[in-house]
């Protein structure tokens, strides 16, 4: 699971250099996080779900002033 959402961060910031940049680790250990080879340090791991979390609330933001109602997945039941 943390590796799934380090990759989505990855993707969030624009690559591992930027990543890496903001959780202020070195690519290469950010890269043993990313292929699930070894666990983040929990601060880490709070960063990464605070950029997860930011996300969410900017397309909030989007969709209320759209003024959209987001469609729920099958999941969300």
């Amino acid at each position: 699971m943390c590796a799934r959402i380090l990759q989505q961060c990855e993707s969030l910031q624009g690559g591992r250099e930027n990543l890496a940049a903001l959780l202020e680790v070195h690519p290469h250990q950010l890269a043993l996080w990313l292929t699930a080879k070894s666990g983040p340090p929990r601060s880490v791991f709070e960063k990464a779900m605070d950029v997860i979390l930011e996300e969410h609330d900017r397309r909030t933001r989007l969709e209320e002033e759209r003024g959209s109602v987001p469609r729920r997945r099958r999941t969300d039941h």
